[in-house]
């Protein structure tokens, strides 16, 4: 889905994808989202997050 949006701004070059040279805002959580309840989303802890190329500790 972020790959998509970045095409399609004329961006991918520089977002949409996690590789060397681009930037990317994302976070690492405890739990995968995909496999608990998503009444729980709001409760998993956030062990991190990163903004542009920047990492910073939850």
């Amino acid at each position: 889905m972020t790959i998509e949006t970045a095409c399609q701004l004329h961006l991918d070059h520089e977002i949409g994808s996690i590789a060397f040279g681009k930037r990317a805002d994302f976070c690492v959580l405890e739990a995968d989202p995909l496999e608990i309840d998503p009444m729980e989303l709001k409760n998993i802890p956030v062990w991190e997050t990163a903004f542009g190329d920047e990492p910073n500790p939850a």
